[in-house]
């Protein structure tokens, strides 16, 4: 496992007993898990087996003209940051308006009335699991393994799994509905049009992507996100009400602040996380139940 020293992502002093350690040291860690940790662990006394593989440094190139011609087609810091700028603000309306259809959707489908069938819940929960275990297996972590460190239990997971199915499934059908009353289709070259826009998404060649994307997955997708655009498009969007600064909750920060949104949408698979071990050759006991986040790669110093 790669560990930034400064990024505090494990429990206090673990990376200060870290720092100095050369490649190929081993070294017994010391740890007091704190009083507020997680119930099984919270106040115990563990130590981490570590052996250090390699020490890298940041080498942070100077912001200036030069590194924005090695780094982009622009001549210019300036014209980079101008770049990046439109960039970042096209994503971030991007966001808005995925986070402003989930919300819809999520309206759509608490107001279905269908008979779910549990086979169609418990299938969902199973391919969130099988999501889950490539997550893990990514990660260079044996499943079993990752159980055994984490404390937790497959059925645990599958049934904690079958709630958000459930909604996945209601969402599932809100969108079939609307397909099917709005008599919604895609042509071939609608296909065609989503092909390649999936191939300049993965930078792959368009062949290719066909050969692993049946064509009716992605006529099914061109219809559900038009369901989806005619629930958006026939909405208004309107600013949550401001909460007056006597009412607002004490933990707020700032008066007046608007509500948080709750996303929620169709179209998505629930994201599993997974944990990351603290340390080559950790004894189970010591892991870090809280490191659960999403994998991300880090720097090491």
């Amino acid at each position: 496992h790669s560990l930034e020293l400064g990024s505090h992502s494990f429990v206090p002093g673990f990376e200060e007993q870290v720092a100095g350690m050369k490649a190929g040291d081993e070294k017994d860690i010391y740890i007091t898990f704190p009083e507020d940790y997680h119930a099984d662990l919270a106040g115990k006394a563990v130590v981490f087996k570590v052996k250090c593989h390699e020490v890298k440094e940041k080498d942070v190139p100077t912001l200036d003209d030069e590194f924005a011609k090695d780094v982009s087609e622009f001549d210019t810091l300036d014209e980079l940051k101008a770049d990046l700028e439109k960039q970042i603000t096209e994503e971030r309306e991007k966001d808005a308006r995925r986070e402003f259809e989930d919300a819809l959707m999520e309206q759509v489908a608490q107001g279905l009335t269908a008979e779910i069938p549990d086979a169609m819940v418990e299938g969902q929960a199973r391919q969130f699991l099988e999501n889950f275990r490539t997550q893990v297996a990514q990660q260079g972590i044996p499943y079993d393994q990752y159980l055994q460190m984490t404390g937790l239990r497959e059925d645990k997971l599958l049934e904690d799994a079958k709630e958000p199915a459930l909604r996945q499934v209601k969402m599932d059908l809100a969108v079939m509905a609307i397909i099917k009353a709005e008599g919604i289709e895609a042509s071939g070259e609608d296909v065609e049009e989503e092909y390649k826009k999936l191939a300049e998404q993965f930078g792959m060649d368009l062949e290719m992507v066909k050969k692993y994307i049946q064509a009716d997955q992605v006529k099914d997708q061109v219809c559900s996100r038009r369901a989806i655009d005619v629930v958006a498009n026939s909405a208004t969007a309107t600013k949550p009400e401001e909460t007056p600064a006597e009412d607002k909750p004490a933990e707020e920060k700032t008066a007046g602040e608007a509500p948080e949104k709750k996303p929620a949408r169709k179209p998505r698979k629930k994201k599993t996380e997974t944990a990351e071990p603290a340390a080559d050759g950790a004894e189970p006991a010591a892991e870090e139940k809280n490191a659960v986040r999403k994998p991300r790669k880090k720097k090491t110093e």
